[in-house]
């Protein structure tokens, strides 16, 4: 039998570096910096980055020349020489890592993004990247994708709006760096203001594309007295909130449109940081008459490592990945339960009791999908509070998110058929509103996540077993982490949360309830 290829991507960044392995192309396993080094949007320096890789390939009992060939995302990638920092197309270079030269891919920032395409059954697609950063400042780009053919078109998106201004605001508004998710839920609370509204379109052009310092001054100047100020609920900071939120909702509404009036493709991908803005997802689908969508739970930096071992794969066997997104992290990848351990769980459920969930493979991106999760009934404030303030110890504005089974999302939302990867913001609907008040944000919306027993049997089972006792085919889940922690990666992390909840719950490793 013919020796299969095993295969590694890297990707630096500034946050969130991360390394992917695959055999042939089959992808293996995704390991993002955060969770291996306990260090929230960790971006590795060069020693750093060996030991990751040294981590994963351990895991995968393999050593470094085991591995054929590798694949390298180039921003901030201190293993290139400079000429080598953004090619277009990619270069085949030997590179020194762990001490060797290696047959490696460069890649760059961008196309490891537009790679998001290859993760897709899509036969072609228009590809939009929105990202507050990139290479030598390329922050939107526009591909195209064809079988397994990405092409950069050359589009002018000069007057497009990037995710810098989001980002920027954000850090302003909390005096802390990537509170960008925080700002979107605050937003909620507050009533956009024409004023605010007026300024900061003036600042866009500086906001796009300028420094956190440079940034901070120019925010400081226009809206004197806001900085820190979301710590609270004050008026004023959610009013700013309001108002950056339907400016940035606007301008990518208004370029995504651009964009597909040019490439008039049926299918659609969107990639970068800027689509982990649920309200845009949301008018995307409302809005724009596609065929199909596609947005990768790692639609931010999380996933480059993963685009650009994607790439290598058509590159080497002109095919696509082979995958089960999301959960190509850390852990066994298959386990059994019995229904007998639903029910269980259940009651444990009914009687408000907190179910922390470690399951089979980690899934990879910002977002926790039911293997990291923790997991609770949706009709009651008082289990909300347990979880969202006396567990997480989260702001009282941040809401949870409901886990609902796919085929009665409509029962309880207005929105897409399907988000398996909870990037849509879904409308509740009036008369279920009691029913599952625990996951409702201020508005009336749920960032709802959809589950199918082919993609998540275990998760399937437990909501489907509630609902049959309940009526209610909803629950709660939040990520599996505690205050100012990565989401937990293995069972040791994740028994020492528990070890720190005071709470009545349950641990369930692989399907089992852990004594």
């Amino acid at each position: 039998m013919e020796k299969k290829n095993l295969l590694c991507g890297v990707a630096f960044n500034y946050h969130d570096s991360s390394v992917s392995f695959a055999l042939d192309d089959q992808v293996l396993l995704v390991l993002e910096a955060e969770r291996v080094f306990r260090l929230k949007k960790k971006g590795c320096n060069s020693k750093e980055m060996e030991r990751l890789i040294l981590y994963g390939l351990n895991l995968l009992n393999k050593d470094a020349d085991d591995v054929s060939y590798w694949a390298l995302e180039t921003l901030l990638n201190p293993w290139l020489d400079e000429k080598d920092r953004y090619p277009n197309p990619p270069v085949w270079r030997d590179i020194n890592i762990l001490g060797k030269k290696r047959k490696s891919l460069v890649i760059n920032h961008h196309l490891s993004h537009a790679a998001a395409f290859l993760f897709t059954q899509m036969d072609t697609a228009t590809i939009f990247n929105c990202d507050g950063g990139g290479d030598f400042g390329e922050r939107v780009t526009v591909y195209t994708g064809n079988g397994t053919t990405l092409t950069k078109e050359n589009f002018n998106v000069s007057d497009f709006i990037t995710a810098k201004p989001y980002d920027l605001c954000a850090t302003y508004l909390y005096n802390y760096p990537r509170c960008e998710g925080k700002l979107m839920a605050l937003a909620a609370y507050g009533t956009p203001k024409g004023e605010y509204i007026s300024r900061l379109e003036g600042l866009l052009p500086i906001l796009c594309t300028t420094t956190y310092e440079v940034g901070d001054e120019v925010l400081t100047k226009a809206f004197p007295g806001l900085k820190g100020k979301a710590s609270s609920l004050n008026v004023d900071a959610c009013d700013f909130s309001a108002s950056v939120q339907e400016v940035f909702v606007r301008h990518r509404m208004r370029d995504i449109g651009k964009v597909t009036e040019t490439f008039r493709n049926q299918n659609l991908v969107l990639s970068g940081g800027a689509c982990l803005n649920l309200e845009v997802n949301t008018e995307v689908w409302k809005t724009l008459n596609y065929s199909q969508i596609f947005i990768p739970p790692c639609c931010d930096d999380t996933g480059q490592s993963l685009g650009a071992i994607s790439y290598l794969i058509t590159e080497l066997f002109g095919t696509r990945p082979n995958m089960e997104l999301p959960f190509v992290g850390i852990g066994r990848a298959h386990f059994s339960f019995s229904q007998k351990n639903i029910d269980e769980l259940v009651d444990n459920l009914l009687d408000n009791q907190i179910i922390i969930v470690h399951n089979s493979k980690a899934e990879i991106g910002p977002r926790a999908l039911g293997n990291r999760s923790f997991i609770a009934r949706p009709d009651s404030m008082e289990v909300k509070e347990i979880l969202n303030h006396q567990i997480k110890a989260r702001e009282d504005y941040r809401p949870l998110a409901p886990m609902v089974l796919e085929e009665k999302v409509h029962e309880y939302f207005i929105g897409p058929n399907k988000s398996p990867f909870m990037l849509d913001q879904y409308e509740v609907r009036r008369n279920v509103r009691a029913l599952i008040e625990g996951v409702i944000h201020r508005n009336n919306t749920a960032r709802a996540q959809t589950v199918t027993r082919k993609h998540n049997p275990f998760m399937y089972d437990l909501i489907k077993r509630f609902g049959e006792r309940t009526g209610i085919y909803v629950l709660v889940n939040t990520s599996l982490n505690l205050k100012g922690e990565p989401i937990s990666n293995t069972i040791e992390q994740t028994m020492s949360i528990s070890s720190k909840i005071k709470q009545s719950h349950k641990v369930v490793y692989n399907g089992v309830v852990v004594k």
